[in-house]
């Protein structure tokens, strides 16, 4: 396994890419994330409560993804291409565990928490599409291994499922907490018409 993974990244990692190339690279590595946490703020201003409780679903996967990711790094200590001297590297980073990946393991969970919610399947699967250029991009710069996203899809599907449960119980009551603090915080906007009480 551990050969196919190199042979993988090998294909995929940049030899000599232009700067133009690099520079996609960067932003898709490191900028395309904040598109995941942006969708589930904005949205939460136009939605209805079930829409909210989506949200707050997909909210709770990636956090269990979060602490799923750091458990399994700490577990099982996988080293980053550039630190067993694979490949190039073309983007700084901290030699921490390359297994599995924390910035796909949080939108594999974010897409699949919003999935549990049939109003919300639609944006799952396009927020997962969205995912697929964050992988490549972080294989392509330098700092995973192909695997390491495998085991990111896995980790946010095992923590969208370890949150399920949570769907009657905890969720309600977190979207009940939240909305007299967003309702006071969001007044102006909500008299206004641009944001939903």
């Amino acid at each position: 396994m551990e050969a196919l993974n190199d042979t993988l990244f090998l294909w995929i990692n940049a030899s000599d890419p232009s700067a133009a190339a690099l520079l996609l690279g960067r932003v898709l590595s490191n900028g395309l994330i904040y598109l995941f946490p942006l969708y589930l703020a904005l949205s939460w201003l136009r939605s209805d409560a079930a829409g909210r409780e989506a949200l707050l679903q997909a909210t709770v996967s990636a956090a269990i993804a979060m602490l799923l990711s750091w458990a399994i790094s700490k577990a099982w200590f996988h080293p980053r291409p550039f630190v067993v001297g694979l490949g190039h590297q073309y983007i700084p980073h901290a030699p921490t565990a390359s297994f599995p990946s924390n910035h796909l393991s949080f939108a594999w969970a974010v897409c699949a928490g919003l999935a549990l919610h049939p109003a919300r399947r639609k944006a799952a699967w396009i927020l997962a599409l969205a995912a697929l250029p964050i992988a490549w991009a972080r294989i392509y710069m330098g700092i995973h291994f192909p695997l390491d996203m495998a085991g990111a899809l896995l980790t946010g599907l095992v923590a969208a499922g370890i949150g399920l449960p949570l769907r009657g119980t905890l969720i309600p009551v977190l979207r009940r907490g939240i909305e007299p603090a967003y309702r006071l915080v969001f007044a102006w906007p909500i008299r206004l018409g641009w944001a939903r009480a």
